[in-house]
């Protein structure tokens, strides 16, 4: 056949899976059905700012956490009810993670420990335990970003949360429990992290002498090193670093004789010379590696000396040396190595590659200064970030970074400190100074502040300024100096993109004798996080309808990472692609109240849509459900008026035919006695019939002349009657009306006629004849026999009422009638769960009701033998024509009435034991006589089951077996036996059993892989027999 028959195979497998799924999960549309306003606390995860979640594209990824590097957890946690928190905690969990950021089982640290932290601690009502004793309706946890910590005690404070990472991709988990939680759906948040391994080439530049800053003039020695640091296996090669002399430097050298040019750039090779490989074609088996000679380093230390020059035309010099990283060359699988092969593979080779980069880039670069007599100089010595401020720059950074992130940073308020320093050679010498701060936007747009002395941000303790260095200024007052002084602005960004900072500092009456290191700068990408609509609540309590005489009421939450307070957040409420009348797009637009239009009916989709300062835009989107009004009313031409009330689920209007009918009389009514006339028809029809699922409440009326005497008002379609009302009430002194409220989950009154019916009812009564002799019990397979007897005569019309149901939680009760000829009924086991009560009840009924007594009782469902009884340890011993089967009872024995052994030629399974043949046993032990047995040879396998006394019992496979030979023989005939002696053998070795299954299973193989050899139909096959 080809390949039909795994075609056949493959295609009812995909329609077994593709029809498990459900598309309408696959929407990507968040929809929010009937949201409903939140009251009470709830604690909410707002956002995770630490650790960043890690985002990649082809290039590059940003927001990598290094092996080893010390992380913390921090996140917005925000009390987004109406009502405070009183007890909360939280736990943090990383978890193992998938190329798509699935999570996995929990991570394990070194020791085989879950990193899991877990503080229960954080809220509650005594400060000595908690940090927290409540949050009140709408704050945020710590006023901002909070610092998951372990628990407190009366005399510790809690510790950060540490996690020390190791290579791998992670989730991390932010999950908060709090008792007074009335919405859990927003307890947890998780980003994805990606731990990569860092490589870090460290140079370090001293003076032999050991001190900060050399003085005097003559030889100076100097010491240059490099060493290599990483979190895995780190050989760089040929690594070059630059050496350049600054200042009155006579001339330079190594200590092995290299002569080095002076104020100009020297290059040097680092590391020890070693063969390596250099070229693999991973393509070639058979070639092999080219090799050649680098410098690899590992440690690699220059020393050298310099002379400096005296100066004829001052009575001062500085000098220096100033060493840096420029380039090294790594060897591995890079995409430069790749080659496109002529059958369009790609051979992944091994080559090297040059890189400019590591982990740290602070320490690529050092420098070490001297002077003769007073060296002056003053230097930038640092710039970090800090975010996490109000959009006015109020409030408290929730991130700082230094020179060495590798990050990202957020858009919004900023501030720049740049961090200076005494680098004269007297620190005794105080300079005054300032500085200016210029950013550079991605645009080109640079803005400086200039003039800059302290920092005065809320946070900062850097507020007064002091001159730098140890000693006392000559001002009045004098000001005492400090070695260091920090400086900031700041600066509100405003766009995504690359930004560079720089700070430079100024000397005021001092001539700086290294100006080169006044200026210092760094760069970073910054994002601009998007708004996050926390909720999108609808605040009517009810359903929504036209004509309802509120407006729909819709709240929103925003909460932007970029700027805490939210303060610069503008909302727009949109539907159909335009905004809402008054829900126009404005500043902290968090309500929007509308009238409902005819336009909403049905589905009535809103957006939210959310707008930062900065051009980051999010939006969610809430569904409500809005009925129809159908509402109609006709008057017919006898003055009679029908008034039909409806809310129903459609975009179409709801009308009604409402005509003057035929008169009727002699009519029988259900559940009344006697035959009654009409005093009024209405022939009804409406315009649409909605099914009940369309329909959220509806009633009717009819009012009519009190002159026409009806008493009582019914529906019928021409099959059945149904009383709508048997009591008029006043409209006016000549009218009055019958009014009708349907049940919920009712469709549209169909075609029909209204009949208003004039004489008083007689009301029907229930059955004279009753139940007796009832009783119900189990029986075999979980059934129940239900019997019963009839008192009294039943009448047409009466019925016997079964019904059967779960005596706890019954969803759905079995009903059934039956005439009065029928006695007892059996109710199927394939219905009940062994062990189940049921409760049955059984009655003699007609319209009217149903008579009394009835009979009723439960009946436990038995269809298992209970107590995990089994068989085990099963033998057969053969003597002449009796094999005796012997077993070992195990488990609980109070639910076993018998035992029952099944066998059959060749083994069997639990599945396949009602195709054996099966004999009853009362102990553990049955003989089975086999003298009457047919001739030949063979094997048989047996087993025992136990049964209860309904005749239940377990399936199981066959567990032992005994060989069957008989020969035919017609020479024994006068002894009462067709069997010789030894006619009957048994005791096949066990492994012989292993070895047919085994060469089975081999020919299935075998049999298997030649049918599926080759392809392209019969021609292209290559046949292997």
């Amino acid at each position: 056949m080809r390949k039909i028959t795994p075609m056949i195979l493959v295609a009812l497998m995909l329609v077994s899976v593709l029809s498990s799924f459900d598309f309408a999960e696959l929407e990507e549309t968040e929809v929010i059905e009937d949201a409903g306003a939140r009251a009470g606390a709830d604690a909410e995860v707002i956002a995770i700012t630490s650790p960043k979640e890690t985002s990649c594209n082809q290039q590059s990824c940003r927001n990598e956490i290094k092996v080893g590097e010390e992380t913390t957890f921090s996140a917005y946690i925000q009390n987004a009810g109406d009502a405070d928190i009183t007890e909360m905690g939280y736990t943090v969990t990383v978890y193992l993670s998938d190329d798509s950021g699935n999570p996995g089982m929990i991570a394990k640290d070194a020791s085989g420990n879950d990193l899991q932290w877990s503080n229960e601690q954080v809220i509650c009502a005594n400060a000595n335990f908690c940090a927290f004793t409540s949050l009140a309706a709408g704050a945020t946890l710590d006023n901002g970003k909070h610092n998951m910590q372990t628990g407190r005690t009366a005399s510790t404070a809690g510790n950060d949360f540490t996690w020390i990472p190791d290579r791998g991709q992670y989730v991390v988990q932010f999950l908060i429990d709090s008792p007074d939680d009335v919405d859990v759906g927003n307890d947890a948040q998780e980003v994805y992290v990606s731990v990569v391994d860092w490589y870090d080439i460290e140079l370090d530049l001293a003076w032999d002498s050991g001190v900060e800053i050399e003085t005097g003039t003559g030889v100076k020695q100097w010491s240059l090193t490099l060493t290599t640091n990483a979190s895995d296996t780190f050989a760089p090669r040929n690594v070059s670093v630059e050496i350049r002399t600054t200042g009155d430097v006579l001339e330079a050298q190594t200590s092995d004789g290299v002569q080095l040019l002076t104020s100009q750039p020297n290059l040097f090779n680092a590391g020890t010379p070693t063969v390596v490989d250099v070229f693999e074609n991973t393509s070639d088996v058979n070639a092999t590696a080219q090799t050649d000679t680098r410098n690899v380093l590992s440690t690699w230390t220059l020393n050298g000396s310099m002379e400096i020059q005296s100066s004829s035309t001052s009575n001062q010099v500085f000098y220096g040396l100033v060493a840096s990283i420029k380039e090294y060359t790594m060897y591995g699988q890079y995409v430069s190595c790749e080659v496109l092969l002529a059958d369009n593979t790609t051979s992944q080779n091994f080559c090297e590659e040059i890189q400019t980069t590591d982990a740290y880039a602070s320490t690529d670069e050092d420098e070490i200064d001297g002077s003769a007599q007073v060296f002056n100089d003053i230097r930038v010595s640092a710039i970090n970030i800090a975010q996490g401020y109000n959009s006015d720059g109020t409030g408290f950074a929730s991130n700082t970074v230094d020179e060495n992130y590798d990050g990202e940073l957020n858009v919004g308020a900023t501030y720049v400190l740049a961090q200076v320093e005494h680098r004269g050679s007297d620190p005794m010498e105080v300079y005054d100074w300032n500085v200016s701060i210029t950013v550079t936007a991605p645009d080109s747009t640079v803005t400086q502040i200039d003039n800059i002395t302290s920092c005065d941000s809320e946070d900062s303790i850097y507020t007064v300024y002091a001159p730098l260095g140890s000693g006392v200024s000559g001002d009045d007052p004098p000001l005492q100096g400090e070695i260091f002084g920090f400086a900031c602005a700041m600066v509100d960004l405003d766009l995504e993109g690359d930004y560079t900072f720089q700070a430079t500092i100024h000397p005021i009456k001092m001539t700086d004798d290294k100006p080169s290191n006044n200026e210092r700068s760094v760069s970073y990408f910054v994002r601009n996080n998007a708004p996050i609509i926390t909720s999108l609540d609808l605040l009517n309590e009810g359903d929504l309808y036209i004509n309802m005489p509120e407006p729909i009421s819709l709240s929103a939450d925003v909460f932007d990472v970029d700027d805490p307070t939210s303060e610069s957040i503008e909302l727009e409420w949109v539907h159909n692609g335009e905004a809402l009348p008054g829900c126009q797009r404005a500043v902290q637009q968090y309500i929007c109240e509308v009238l409902v239009l005819e336009e909403y009916v049905t589905n009535f989709a809103v957006t939210l849509k959310a707008y930062d300062a900065h051009g980051g835009e999010s939006s969610k989107e809430i569904i409500m459900e809005v009925w129809n009004d159908g509402t109609s009313s006709v008057e017919t031409a006898s003055n009679i008026t029908m008034n039909y009330q409806l809310y129903f689920w459609g975009s179409t209007p709801f009308s009604m035919t409402v005509t003057d009918g035929d008169a009727m009389t002699g009519q029988e009514l259900p559940g009344y006695t006697g035959n009654y006339d009409s005093v009024a028809v209405l022939d009804y029809a409406p315009s649409t019939t909605y099914q009940a699922s369309d329909v959220l409440s509806q009633s009717m009326s009819v009012q009519f002349a009190k002159s026409t005497g009806a008493t009582s008002l019914w529906y019928t379609n021409g099959n059945v009657w149904q009383l709508l009302s048997n009591s008029a009430t006043d409209v006016d002194a000549t009218t009055s009306e019958f009014s009708y409220t349907f049940p919920t989950n009712t469709p549209v009154l169909a075609n029909g006629k209204l009949v208003l019916i004039g004489d008083a009812l007689d009301v029907a009564a229930a059955p004279s004849a009753s139940i007796t002799g009832f009783s119900a019990s189990a029986a075999k397979g979980g059934a129940i026999i239900v019997n019963w007897d009839i008192a009294g005569t039943m009448l047409d019309g009466d019925t016997v009422d079964v019904s059967i149901c779960e005596t706890v939680n019954c969803t759905s009760a079995y009903e059934t009638a039956f005439n009065s000829s029928v006695r007892t009924t059996t109710y199927s086991g394939q219905n009940t769960d062994h062990g189940v009560e049921y409760t049955i009840t059984v009655a003699v009924c007609n319209e009217a009701g149903c008579s009394t007594p009835v009979g009723t009782g439960t009946v436990v469902a038995d269809s298992a033998v209970d107590g995990g009884a089994s068989a085990t340890g099963l033998t057969i011993a053969a003597v002449q024509n009796t094999w005796t089967v012997s077993w070992t009872a195990d488990g609980s024995q109070d639910d076993v009435a018998s035992w029952r052994v099944c066998y059959q030629r060749g083994s069997f399974t639990a599945a396949e034991i009602g195709e054996t043949t099966c004999l009853d046993a009362q102990g553990t032990t049955l003989d089975v006589d086999i003298s009457t047995w047919q001739a030949g040879t063979f094997t048989y396998h047996f087993t025992a089951v136990p049964v209860d006394a309904l005749g239940n019992s377990i399936a199981a496979g066959s567990m032992n077996s005994i060989d069957y030979q008989r020969d035919a023989d017609n020479t024994n005939v006068d002894d009462g036996s067709t069997v010789l002696e030894d006619d009957v053998q048994s005791g096949v070795p066990t492994w012989t059993w292993g070895v047919i299954g085994g060469v089975v299973v081999v020919a299935f193989i075998v049999g298997a892989f030649i049918l599926s050899r080759g392809g392209d139909g019969d021609e292209g096959k290559d046949w292997d027999y």
